[in-house]
C-alpha cells in the first residue's frame, strides 16, 4: 500500500463473502482513499454541518457467469483472476456530510460527462471545476444545504476529465483483437491538418499502419449527405511542423485544405478494445456497496443518477440494459434524472466503443420508451424499462430542451409519441418528461454571446428548472409525494407539429429551418431501407418564434427575445445551410415601435408590450411565481431571475452594458 493511502473495505462486503458463491456476485473489492479534506475549511452547510472531500480508486471484480453480466460486450474475453473475475478500477470522488447522519441520506451519483465532476456548476450554480475547492467552486451550496452526498465514480475509459476508468481489454483467447473504427469530424476552419482523435478522443484506437492503401477518407455536406471519396494520395496521417505533414497516428493532413462545414470520416483499422461496458457495472456495483454497507466510506439509503447530453444517452443505455438492478436483483438505483439525452443512446457497451461520439443519426433505434411496447417495422417488443423487475422500478424524469426535438441524432420527440409519429405516447407511471421551452442543449448565459452561428447563442439558462425538480424528484423518490406535470408538446393539442408544417415569423435576416436545404430527417439504425425514416417532429411556435409547450421560463412567458432551439453556421464556419449540432439562436425584439417599424420585424416591440421597466419585472416574477406554485422552480430562486431579467432590460432598452451573470 502506498504511504497515506486509506484502504477501506466495509464489514457488510466480507459478510458477503462469507455467505455468497462466488460465482454468484460481482462486488467492489476495496477502496482506496488517497485525499481527504474538509470543504471550505470546515464551513457549516445550515443544519447538515461541514462536508469533506475524499479522492481516491474504487476496485471492482465482475462474474462473468452472472446473468446481470452477460450483457457486458466482450467480457468473456477480459483477463480473469484466480476466481474467474474480471477485475478492474475507476477513479473516485466523493463530497460527504463529516456526520452522515445529518444527511438526507441520498448518494447523488454524478454521471461524469467526459471524466467531469458537474453536478455543483448545475445544481449550486457555481463555477465549474474538476477538483471544487473554493466558494465560487460550490456556489450558493444547495446540495450540501440539502444533505446529499455527491459521488462521481469512473465509467469511461477514453474520457477527457480527470475520473476515468482503467477498463480490461479484450482478447482472442489471448491473441490481439483487430478491428475497424470510423471518427467523423466537421472543421470549423479551413486548415490543412486535423487533430481528429482529440474530439472523438479515439486516441485509444491508432491506426494499425500510417500508409495502409485500404484506409479511407471520405467528404460530405451534413451528416446525410452522400459521400465523397478522397483519393488516398491526398491525404496521409500526419501534423504540420515547419509547413510539412511529419507522421501522427492522432491527426489527418489533406493536400490543399479541409473545409469548413463538411463532414470528413476516416475508416482505418486499430486494435485492443476496451472492455468498455464495464463502466455500467462500475456505477451499478458502487452504488449498491454504498447503500448496502452502513460502514463503507460514504453510506448512504437513496441513490439517485444525474447526467446530461453524453450521459443523458448513457443514463438511458444504463437503463435499457438492466443496471439499475445489482447482482443479487435489488434495486441499486432509486432514482435518474435524465437530462437532454433526447430519445437516443450510445456507443458505450459495444467492441472498440466510442463514448465520446456525439450519438449524431447513429445511436437511433428501438425501444424510445420505458415501458414495453411493439416495434411496427420488426414486431420486436422492448422497453428501456424490460429487464427492470416489477416493483423495483426507479423513478425517471427525463427533461429535455428544444435543441434536442431539433437535433436528427436525438429525436426527443419520439419520447413521447409512438415510434411512426402519428399519435401521443404517455409512459411508465414511474416517468415524467418535460420540455423546456425554446431552450438549447447547454443552459444559456447572459449576455448573448458569439457562437459562430448566423446569430447570437440562446441565453435561456434552465439551471433553475433543474433545481426545482430535483427538490421534486427527491421528494418522489422517498417520500411518495407526486411530481410535478408532465410538460411538453403534444400531438393532440396541435403543440408538436411536423417539421415542414411549422410557421415563424417573418423577420428579416433570419433563416428558418423549414426554409434550409440542409436540416434533414432522422433514421434508425437499427433497420435498412425507408422504413428507416422517423418523423421530423418539433414543437409549434407562437406569433414570436417561441415554443408554446412546455415549461416556459420567464425569459420566454414574458419575452424580450426570441431564443430558439437551433442555431445555423456563420459564414467563417462554413456550410451555412447546416445546423450546428446542440445549439441555439437569440434574436433581441425591437425595442420601440419605430425600430420595429424600420426594420420591417412583425414582432411587438418591447415598449409596445410593457409599460415600464417596473411592469415588465411585475410580469417576470409572476411568471415566476406561478412555476415555483407548480413546482418547477424554487421561490428561492424567484428573486435571482427577476433581477436577471432587470439586466436584461437594461440591455437592450437603456443601452446599459452587462456583465457575465452565472449566479
Amino acid at each position: 500500500m502506498k504511504p497515506g493511502t486509506t484502504r477501506i473495505l466495509g464489514a457488510a462486503l466480507v459478510v458477503a463473502h462469507a455467505v455468497v458463491p462466488s460465482a454468484a456476485l460481482a462486488e467492489v473489492t476495496r477502496i482506496d482513499i488517497t485525499s481527504r479534506a474538509d470543504v471550505l475549511a470546515g464551513r457549516p452547510f445550515g443544519a447538515v454541518g461541514p462536508y469533506e472531500k475524499l479522492r481516491g480508486t474504487v476496485y471492482f471484480a465482475v462474474d462473468p457467469r452472472n446473468p446481470r453480466n452477460a450483457i457486458i460486450a466482450d467480457l468473456e474475453r477480459a483477463p480473469k483472476n484466480a476466481e474467474g473475475r474480471v477485475e478492474f478500477s475507476a477513479d473516485l470522488l466523493v463530497i460527504k456530510p463529516k456526520d452522515p447522519s445529518r444527511g438526507n441520506g441520498v448518494l447523488f451519483f454524478n454521471v461524469v460527462n467526459r471524466g467531469n465532476f458537474g453536478l455543483l456548476g448545475t445544481f449550486n450554480r457555481a463555477r465549474g471545476s474538476a477538483d471544487p475547492t473554493t466558494e465560487e467552486d460550490f456556489g450558493d451550496g444547495l446540495l450540501l444545504r440539502e444533505g446529499y452526498t455527491l459521488v462521481a465514480v469512473g465509467w469511461q475509459f477514453d474520457a477527457n476529465g480527470p475520473i476515468k476508468l482503467k477498463a480490461p481489454i479484450a482478447t482472442d483467447n489471448g491473441k490481439t483483437i483487430t478491428g475497424w473504427v470510423a471518427p467523423w469530424f466537421i472543421p470549423g476552419a479551413a486548415v490543412s491538418a486535423f487533430e481528429f482523435a482529440s474530439g472523438n478522443n479515439t486516441r485509444a484506437y491508432p491506426p494499425l499502419d500510417l500508409e495502409n492503401p485500404a484506409y479511407r477518407l471520405t467528404e460530405r455536406e451534413g451528416m446525410v449527405g452522400p459521400q465523397r471519396l478522397i483519393p488516398r494520395g491526398e491525404w496521409r496521417f500526419a501534423r504540420v511542423a515547419e509547413g510539412q505533414p511529419v507522421p501522427d497516428p492522432n491527426w489527418v493532413w489533406l493536400k490543399g485544405e479541409f473545409k469548413p462545414g463538411l463532414v470528413y470520416q476516416l475508416t482505418y483499422e486499430s486494435k485492443d478494445p476496451p472492455v468498455a461496458g464495464v463502466g455500467f457495472a462500475a456505477i451499478r456495483d458502487l452504488a449498491s456497496f454504498l447503500k448496502n454497507d452502513p460502514e463503507s466510506v460514504a453510506p448512504g439509503r437513496y441513490v439517485y443518477t444525474f447526467g446530461s447530453s453524453q450521459t443523458g444517452r448513457y443514463q438511458r443505455h444504463l437503463l435499457h440494459e438492466g443496471f439499475t438492478i445489482d447482482e443479487r436483483e435489488r434495486k441499486a438505483i432509486d432514482a435518474l434524472f435524465i437530462h437532454t439525452g433526447g430519445a437516443s443512446l450510445g456507443s458505450f457497451n459495444e467492441r472498440f466503443a466510442v463514448p465520446n461520439e456525439l450519438g449524431s443519426f447513429n445511436q437511433t433505434k428501438f425501444p424510445m420508451l420505458y415501458k414495453v411496447t411493439t416495434d411496427p417495422v420488426t414486431g420486436k417488443r422492448d422497453g428501456l424499462g424490460a429487464r427492470v423487475p416489477a416493483g423495483l422500478e426507479p423513478k425517471i424524469f427525463l427533461l429535455d430542451t428544444a435543441s434536442e426535438y431539433w437535433d436528427r441524432g436525438r429525436v426527443a420527440a419520439l419520447r413521447h409519441t409512438t415510434i411512426d409519429g402519428r399519435a401521443d405516447e404517455d409512459d411508465a407511471p414511474n416517468v415524467r418528461q418535460f420540455l423546456i421551452s425554446s431552450a438549447q442543449h447547454g443552459a444559456g448565459s447572459f449576455p448573448p454571446a458569439d457562437s459562430g452561428g448566423q446569430l447570437k447563442r440562446n441565453t435561456v439558462d434552465y439551471r433553475w428548472v433543474q433545481r426545482g425538480l430535483l427538490v421534486a424528484l427527491d421528494a418522489w423518490a422517498r417520500k411518495g409525494i407526486e411530481p410535478p406535470a408532465r410538460s411538453h408538446p403534444r400531438l393532440a393539442d396541435g403543440t408538436l407539429v411536423p417539421r415542414d408544417s411549422l410557421e415563424f415569423p417573418a423577420i428579416p435576416g433570419v433563416q428558418w429551418p423549414t426554409n434550409a436545404t440542409n436540416v434533414p430527417g432522422g433514421f434508425r439504425i437499427d433497420v435498412p431501407g425507408p422504413v428507416s425514416l422517423l418523423p421530423f417532429l418539433v414543437p409549434k411556435v407562437d406569433a414570436d418564434g417561441i415554443d408554446i409547450a412546455g415549461i416556459r421560463l420567464p425569459e420566454d412567458a414574458v419575452p424580450l427575445a426570441t431564443n430558439t432551439g437551433w442555431a445555423f453556421r456563420g459564414a467563417a464556419m462554413g456550410a451555412t445551410d447546416t445546423l450546428i449540432a446542440m445549439a441555439g439562436s437569440y434574436i433581441p425584439l425591437p425595442a420601440t415601435r419605430a425600430d420595429r417599424d424600420r426594420a420591417g420585424d412583425p414582432r411587438l416591440s418591447i415598449l409596445e408590450r410593457y409599460a415600464s421597466r417596473a411592469a415588465y419585472l411585475q410580469h417576470v416574477e409572476a411568471a415566476a411565481a406561478d412555476l415555483a406554485r407548480q413546482r418547477y422552480l424554487l421561490q428561492e430562486d424567484v428573486p435571482a431571475i427577476v433581477g436577471r431579467a432587470g439586466r436584461h432590460w437594461d440591455l437592450l432598452v437603456t443601452g446599459g452594458t452587462s456583465s457575465p451573470d452565472r449566479r
